[in-house]
């Protein structure tokens, strides 16, 4: 059987098959992978390290074990990438930071180890917006590689913070990728590349060997074509980590989602955003995608959720604990070699928090409540449904500050609660054929939950096998 570089747009369970099979071998799915990622990856500014050497050696490892007869599982010789705040023992791992640019680890992170336990073949470390955000930006270029482009035009963002690792499963130069979300960084890339984002519950990934920004809401996940590829990722990196004190066993049924799991559930119907104006084409792509799910045989109420300040406690954590990571960096004055243009004129005592001590206790309780209101809810119902930055992704050039004033009390609200959620495609918006994106969110440990619906609804929709025009 043939084989050429757009197999690797595949799923990650059809490539293992053929693995299996030894249809296709696992060095040349690393080398595909690597070809196409020196052709996409400059295109898109992707990619920040081609792991060439590694990736062989785990590609022929890989191919001497599955002609053993000795299988791992279903990612085991399968391409895959990590944002690159994620360790990898002697291959740089910058943060996306010009600050960082030179730093070498000298041991793998949980998840990578985890990973090549599995057999999977780690070919590239991908972009991200610098330091996940954490001290703040205004621009698409935020980025040590400048500004990522989503494969669908190559004029717009393709989101942050994990913006490498969305563009790259979405343009085929890796079945998934390894992305990090503290709030929002693994969702909004996958609505603005058109792929499904996995944010786990709080602790079911470890964190060991991550950049540190929030210790209260990172997360790591994956970003893939699918649902059940998500969920096979999730099922290798998912567990307690003696090396991680947050960690916690993994969620039940990654092996089982489907129709059978997903019917009858009643889900929550959260309503799109009044600012900014969502058009009236994604309106109707919103509609579209509630019909979709009512005929696969769930039950869909609307609900909202109470007025409370979601966004406010996030941003204040966000900030107070970003300022603690990063204390080194702002008092050695080197944010002003960050890419954002407001960080050149900032000095350090910029950086500390609005808030008082006092403020950071009184937020404490607040969170609690935040818990209690999204725990009421998911007493009603199954799971929730709400849109997922119902808007096309913006031009590279474009300021982000409006996007970014946008309210967000799901996002906002599910990051402080530590609820997982996935992001999946729900169809196309003017102008030209962008992807917009909806989000499923449950209870802790729901994962098999939430992929299950949101398998039901690819299956039925198909907008996640759609091939952007760069791939």
């Amino acid at each position: 059987m043939s084989f050429s570089d757009e197999d690797l747009l595949s799923s990650i369970a059809e490539l293992s098959a053929r693995l299996r099979a030894r249809t296709i071998s696992a060095v040349e799915l690393a080398e595909a992978a690597l070809t196409r990622a020196e052709r996409l990856g400059p295109r898109l500014r992707c990619v920040v390290t081609l792991t060439r050497e590694r990736a062989l050696a785990e590609a022929r490892a890989a191919d001497a074990e599955l002609a053993a007869g000795r299988s791992r599982g279903p990612l085991h010789g399968v391409p895959y990438g990590l944002k690159d705040l994620v360790d990898t023992k002697g291959i740089r791992t910058t943060f996306g930071a010009a600050p960082f640019a030179e730093r070498v680890p000298d041991r793998d992170a949980t998840v990578v180890a985890r990973l090549r336990d599995a057999g999977a073949v780690l070919v590239a470390k991908l972009a991200m917006i610098e330091l996940a955000g954490g001290l703040g930006y205004h621009e698409a270029g935020a980025s040590l590689t400048g500004a990522c482009r989503t494969p669908w035009d190559l004029e717009r963002w393709a989101g942050g913070s994990s913006s490498g690792s969305a563009a790259a499963v979405a343009a085929g130069i890796v079945p998934f990728a390894i992305g990090s979300e503290t709030w929002g960084s693994i969702t909004c890339p996958a609505a603005f590349c058109g792929v499904t984002g996995l944010r786990p519950t709080y602790g079911v990934v470890s964190r060991a060997g991550a950049m540190p920004l929030s210790w209260t809401m990172d997360k790591l996940g994956p970003l893939a074509r699918s649902a059940e590829d998500c969920a096979l990722v999730l099922a290798a990196i998912a567990g307690e980590d003696p090396a991680d004190a947050t960690s916690l066993p993994p969620p039940r049924g990654l092996s089982e989602i489907g129709l059978g799991v997903a019917r009858g559930l009643r889900v929550a119907v959260l309503p799109l955003p009044t600012k900014p104006k969502v058009s009236a084409e994604v309106q109707a792509v919103w509609g579209a995608a509630l019909e979709r799910l009512a005929r696969a045989g769930l039950v869909l109420e609307p609900a909202d959720l109470p007025a409370f300040p979601y966004d406010e406690l996030a941003s204040l954590f966000v900030e107070a604990e970003a300022a603690s990571a990063f204390e080194p960096l702002i008092r050695s004055g080197r944010t002003r070699a960050l890419a954002d243009r407001a960080h050149q004129r900032k000095g350090p005592g910029d950086y500390e928090p609005k808030a008082s001590a006092v403020d950071l206790v009184r937020a404490q309780r607040l969170r609690g409540e935040v818990q209690r209101i999204c725990s009421r809810l998911l007493d009603r119902f199954d799971l929730a449904v709400a849109p997922n930055l119902p808007w096309v992704a913006p031009r590279v050039d474009e300021p982000l500050d409006e996007l970014f004033q946008a309210a967000d009390p799901v996002g906002a609200a599910g990051n402080l609660a530590g609820l997982p959620a996935v992001a999946i495609p729900m169809g196309f918006a003017p102008p030209g054929r962008l992807p917009v994106s909806m989000q499923l969110v449950g209870r802790p440990f729901d994962e098999a939950r939430l992929l299950s619906v949101a398998a039901v609804f690819q299956a039925t929709s198909g907008f996640h096998r759609q091939r952007p025009p760069v791939s």
